[in-house]
């Protein structure tokens, strides 16, 4: 407890510095500069690595120092990415950042749309809670289901990054009146998120073997993570998509109410008591 601890004070303490480059990162991607904003990512994880096996494997300095990496590389990211963006020969820049107001009108119209996006992303990250602490009390094993969880998120972040562009596209869309256009976009990037969720579903289940020896897992947890992961692909390849993906149109349309209160019913109908449900009284387990 006192490590996770340790680890969160330190990791959080570098939120303002994600929040920071996030923005940044967002200006440059509107000026269609997508490849900066991955390079310096790119480069702050290989920094973030190095940090973590200079300060862990040759100091033997613990947890502490695994978050003090990631705070570092954070921080440094987000600098990099601060002086970037205040240079005048780029499309969009910023002269001063002293000199920047905040625009209430403005900032309501991302707040309505940002809000709601955040309660419904929230309740996902809380239902991932909720179901490890009830398989604890059930004594389950969650090292399992960490792994599965972990390979789950992995397999459908490019996915996610996908759905991201889309808003932009979509957004832009709709603000020129162009609704059909934003219609074809959302079904067109809707399958190709599909394919690419398929695809990498597809590659962790041809190397999940390989992937759980290297996560040095007693062998009675790697099986049940191979036979879990591969009950959890069959029907993420079939069904994540369609369920994620065209929500990301339709908040970009504005339209964030329904996505969010669809997610709440299914969230907490299924993921929770459901789950309850099936492990309390058919002792189903993971």
């Amino acid at each position: 407890m006192d490590n996770s601890l340790n680890y969160l004070f330190i990791t959080a303490l570098s939120y303002p510095f994600i929040a920071l480059y996030n923005a940044d990162a967002a200006s440059f991607r509107t000026s269609q500069n997508s490849r900066l904003p991955m390079v310096i990512a790119l480069g702050s994880n290989i920094l973030n690595i190095l940090e973590n096996f200079f300060f862990v494997f040759t100091l033997s300095l613990g947890v502490a120092q695994a978050a003090l990496s990631t705070l570092l590389s954070r921080i440094i990211s987000a600098l990099i990415i601060l002086i970037l963006l205040k240079q005048p020969k780029l499309d969009l820049y910023v002269d001063s950042y002293l000199s920047i107001r905040s625009e209430i009108e403005t900032i309501t119209k991302i707040l309505k749309i940002s809000i709601p996006t955040g309660i419904e992303n929230g309740k996902f990250q809380f239902g991932k809670l909720v179901i490890p602490l009830y398989l604890q009390w059930e004594q389950q094993p969650l090292p399992v289901q960490a792994m599965v969880s972990m390979l789950e998120s992995f397999a459908c972040q490019a996915s996610i990054d996908i759905g991201l562009g889309m808003m932009t596209v979509v957004g832009k869309c709709v603000d020129a009146k162009e609704y059909e256009q934003a219609r074809q976009y959302t079904i067109s990037l809707t399958k190709l998120a599909w394919v690419v969720c398929i695809i990498f579903c597809a590659i962790i289940m041809l190397f999940i073997q390989q992937i759980t020896s290297l996560a040095k897992m007693e062998s009675e947890s790697a099986k049940l993570a191979i036979w879990l992961t591969r009950i959890v692909f069959a029907y993420k390849m079939i069904f994540w998509t369609p369920s994620f993906l065209p929500g990301y149109g339709l908040r970009a349309a504005g339209d964030v109410k329904f996505s969010m209160i669809t997610s709440t019913l299914s969230m907490w109908i299924c993921r929770v008591v459901v789950t309850i449900f099936l492990v309390h009284t058919f002792h189903m387990g993971l």
